[in-house]
């Protein structure tokens, strides 16, 4: 009986919490039998089980209940505001008699009857009826279960992903030691084998941990119509992408931040409904919450059309408060501005309520993203409404980290809190003393300077003028500079807990083993904020001085050894992540390589076969340009510079755009815009315009035909082209003009850069822009 009765709380409680959103939708809809009946199902059920356990209260309440919705079904009931109001509280009550028998203390019988008695009522009740039914929130209900499945206990999943991440710290040290100890190709074999076994191992298990994250949202219909009553505000809530998937622990540490910026978006956002109306607006406000997955990350958007945030208020309140000054309010950007929202003891609300009003949340909120690794963004338009994402790791225990060092200790940083990674030596960088503190003015914008070796104790081996400063924003909007000596690579690093002693620094968010099997300490960017002293507010940072130079244009450049070990250079603006993949997820198919990733299939450069088999996971960077997607695989990140956008250019175009020089190496800098134009639909060689070119100079054929297709042109050589009418035609300068009957434009070219009298009005021919400018001017202009 005891196992019945366990198994009976259990089911109860996966379906309470969904099913109070169910009765809110059917409200809004009484005409929808499916909800109608699914609801009927669950009291019928809970009125037999109970007869049979011997729940005599339950099986009261949930009679009634069914009485009531067997009424509505058979027609002779219409349900109202009431009604429905009186169904929840009765589910209220089921679910608050479930958590007593669970924990196995008495709970009260009084206002049973009155619950019943609301039930039989057939008009809206009265205030002290209203009262009765004020119930208390339920405990949010755990995941549904699937088909068929068994429970385990939250602690046995917990010690299973425990050792399955401590089997892939051994599996990298292992690595490690079979790396120095050199090749054996037996050994090596068995070795991936192991390493494809744990790989699906940890996936196995960690989706395991995995739940929908409907059941994170099945408590806000709830939520948002008992509040929306509260406050006088209708609100229709649309809702999307239950259907991601996310770790459970994730998943509880976002279900405060959510209900918090929910409550916000009704309290703050939506306007009641004759403000509504006096503004054009619909009377009923629109919420949406929406989650998908965007590579390891889940994004949930919470977005509202109400009035949204007014930041010169936000400024107002903050100088009112003491947070900034005048002086920094005025010289604040929009986006600084908004980042005022997330100061703690900071609320824009005029008097405090039940709901808000005591400037304690939303920096609690990013707070508590941050600590699982995410970030928190703010979009919002005055009078049209705000927009607030959330972006998490779908797992805690493995999470994106940038490593470095300082001395010779290593560390990680979640990759999510940087910004930039920039030379301290760097043209865009000048590094100043403002009293005993370093600042830091990056690009003109000037953010304090943590040295990270002297706040941890760690020697540093290199001078200060040679540092390399990783740009950090930490909670409340604090934007500063870590002081580190090398950064070594972006990795997918398994996170446990730090000692306690180390935790309780402050400073360090766990600890972590990556590859290479040295232990290290994941950096907490907010503690270090805090720890260090660093304030969002620079305002007591003196006026720039005036005999500064001018800020030489810099930009941010990844360098990487590419699979012929060759170094080479990207921008870095363009590398949206790093991600390792599976080598099966190429292959060379429609005559080109492409990887299968996410769900879509993207053009592969980099190589020039398919990866061979013995090789089970491949990295590869995602470049972006805001419009299509190429992957690009590499061996190993090597550093990140802020170089000159300049380069020396190669004479043909390709994958390199030009040659760079990095600390006294030269570097090959690879051509974005020529891969993006090669993984693109290229214009159809019918439609582009015809040149001819001289077919007895080899210059023509061998270095010029590249650029001139790359302009757009079919090529065709002087003697074997049919299609002469209109064509333009390049010569050299001390050629002889073409027959009249041949027309078209021709451009010259000369071999020296001066111009003289035999080659007046030609062209220089390395003179590129020149060119194009002609061949463009032969199109009209086009």
């Amino acid at each position: 009986m005891d196992e019945l009765l366990a198994e009976f709380i259990a089911e109860t409680r996966e379906t309470l919490e969904p099913l109070a959103g169910e009765i809110v939708a059917w409200e809004r809809a009484p005409d929808d039998r499916a909800r109608l009946d699914g609801i009927f199902r669950f009291v019928h059920t809970v009125k037999g089980s109970c007869g049979f356990l011997d729940l005599p209260r339950l099986e009261r309440l949930s009679h009634a209940a069914e009485g009531v919705l067997a009424e509505v079904r058979e027609g002779s009931r219409r349900p109202d505001k009431a009604l429905v109001s009186a169904v929840l509280a009765i589910i209220d009550r089921i679910g608050e008699l479930v958590e007593a028998l669970a924990a196995d203390v008495p709970y009260s019988e009084h206002g049973d009857e009155a619950l019943i008695l609301a039930l039989e009522k057939r008009s809206a009740p009265d205030e002290a009826d209203a009262s009765s039914l004020a119930m208390a929130p339920l405990v949010p209900a755990g995941p549904r279960a699937p088909a068929r499945s068994i429970r385990l206990p939250v602690e046995l999943l917990d010690r299973m992903m425990a050792g399955v991440s401590d089997m892939v710290l051994a599996r990298n040290e292992l690595s490690r030691r079979l790396r120095e100890r050199g090749n054996d190709g037996s050994v090596d074999a068995a070795f991936e084998r192991l390493s494809t076994c744990v790989a699906e191992m940890r996936e196995s298990i960690t989706r395991t941990r995995m739940q929908r994250i409907d059941g994170l949202f099945s408590a806000l219909p709830r939520m948002v119509r008992d509040l929306s009553s509260e406050l006088g505000k209708q609100v229709l809530l649309a809702i999307d992408g239950g259907d991601v998937e996310l770790d459970r622990e994730m998943i509880e540490m976002i279900r405060d931040p959510l209900t918090h910026i929910v409550r916000n978006a009704i309290d703050h956002g939506i306007e009641l409904p004759a403000e509504r109306q006096a503004a054009a607006k619909p009377a009923a406000g629109t919420l949406r919450v929406d989650a998908r997955q965007s590579g390891n990350q889940i994004l949930i958007e919470i977005a509202d059309d109400g009035r949204g945030i007014d930041d010169e208020r936000l400024v107002q309140k903050a100088i009112g408060s003491g947070l900034v000054t005048r002086e920094r309010a005025a010289t604040m950007t929009r986006g600084e501005r908004l980042e005022l929202i997330f100061s703690a003891g900071l609320s824009t609300a005029d008097q405090v309520t039940a709901v808000s009003g005591r400037g304690v949340g939303m920096d609690v909120v990013r707070a508590n993203v941050e600590r699982i690794g995410g970030t928190v963004d703010i979009d919002t338009q005055l009078g049209r409404g705000c927009r607030l994402t959330l972006r998490v790791p779908m797992t805690l225990t493995i999470i994106p980290a940038l490593t470095f060092s300082v001395g010779s200790e290593l560390f990680a940083i979640p990759r999510g809190a940087i910004d930039e990674i920039v030379r301290a030596s760097g043209g865009s960088v000048v590094v100043e003393r403002v009293g005993n503190s370093p600042v830091a003015r990056i690009r003109g914008e000037r953010v304090p300077v943590v040295l990270l070796g002297e706040l941890l104790g760690v020697e540093s081996h290199v001078d200060q003028a040679r540092a390399i400063l990783v740009v950090v924003r930490a909670s409340s909007g604090e934007r500063y500079a870590l002081s580190v000596d090398t950064v070594q690579d972006h990795e997918e690093l398994v996170v446990k807990p730090a000692a306690p002693a180390i935790m309780a620094t402050g400073v360090y968010a766990g600890t972590t083993l990556p590859d290479n099997g040295r232990p290290m300490l994941l950096i907490d960017p907010a503690g270090v904020a805090q720890i260090a002293g660093v304030r969002a507010s620079d305002a007591a940072l003196p006026a720039q001085s005036e005999a500064v130079v001018d800020v030489v244009e810099t930009v941010p450049t990844l360098l990487f050894r590419a699979c012929d070990d060759a170094v080479r250079a990207i921008r870095l603006g363009l590398v949206e992540r790093i991600e390792d993949v599976a080598s099966s997820a190429v292959a060379d198919v429609g005559g080109r390589l492409r990887l299968s990733h996410d769900g879509r299939i993207v053009p592969l450069f980099g190589c020039d076969v398919v990866v061979p088999d013995k090789y089970d996971r491949v990295r590869v960077l995602l470049l972006g340009d805001g419009t299509n997607e190429i992957a690009y695989v590499i061996r190993e990140v090597v550093d990140i510079h802020a170089l000159s956008p300049d380069c020396v250019p190669v004479s043909e175009p390709g994958p390199i755009a030009g040659v760079m020089l990095v600390d006294g190496m030269q570097v090959e800098l690879i051509d974005c815009f020529w891969l993006f134009a090669q993984a693109c639909n290229p214009i159809a060689s019918a439609e582009r315009p015809l040149c001819l070119l001289d077919s007895d100079d080899p210059w023509m054929r061998d270095v010029l035909r590249p650029i001139v297709e790359q302009a757009g042109y079919r090529v065709a050589y002087s003697g074997d082209a049919s299609e002469r009418a209109g064509a333009v035609m390049i010569l050299s300068a001390d050629r002889a003009a073409p027959a009249p009957d041949e027309g078209g434009t021709v451009i010259r070219l000369r071999a020296n850069a001066e111009e003289n009298g035999r080659s007046a009005g030609s062209i220089y021919r390395y003179d590129r822009s020149g060119l194009i400018a002609a061949l463009a001017a032969a199109q009209g202009g086009r």
